[in-house]
């Protein structure tokens, strides 16, 4: 599998230091649905597994970004590491949705599965059905809440899925 290499190993770290700030605080969470996300690859194409572009309901975290699992991933089994190099850091293109505390936390209607925490490196990351939540550093470095470019994307060794509520209604 190809590699996601970061181009300027900073704004990864820069873009980790703001989700993990922006989603700790507060002693409750909430997982939103946001209707309507652009979810495409096409920026990062390259290393898309299949291509996406449509328009969809999608699970965000707190500060309104989306959330992604990737694919074979466990709260018992993790691919997604956090090292050193630059160019094997996984956390720096896909920083953790990390909360709080595993108390309070709740989503909203349309996002199936359960809840539940994983501490790692000194985080406590949000799972739903046992599966790590992350976000991806182009999105949040975008401040496009409203797009999504990291689903179907083959790096760090395995696929990233984009969280997808199921609304009962197109977009």
């Amino acid at each position: 599998m190809r590699r996601l290499v970061p181009t300027i190993a900073g704004a990864g770290i820069a873009a980790l230091m703001f989700a993990g700030a922006t989603i700790a605080s507060g002693s409750s969470f909430t997982l939103r649905v946001r209707k309507d996300v652009h979810v495409t690859n096409a920026p990062n194409a390259m290393f898309a597994a299949k291509p996406v572009n449509t328009h969809e309901a999608v699970a965000v975290g707190a500060a309104g970004y989306a959330v992604y699992t990737f694919q074979g991933e466990t709260s018992h089994h993790f691919i997604c590491r956090k090292t050193s190099n630059p160019k094997t850091n996984c956390w720096a293109f896909w920083p953790p949705v990390s909360v709080a505390s595993s108390k309070g936390l709740s989503k909203q209607a349309g996002i199936h599965g359960r809840l539940g925490t994983v501490r790692r490196h000194g985080t406590l990351q949000l799972t739903l059905n046992g599966q790590p939540l992350y976000y991806f550093t182009p999105d949040i470095q975008s401040g496009k809440k409203h797009m999504a470019t990291g689903d179907e994307l083959a790096t760090f060794g395995s696929i990233w899925h984009i969280v997808v509520a199921h609304t009962g209604a197109a977009g």
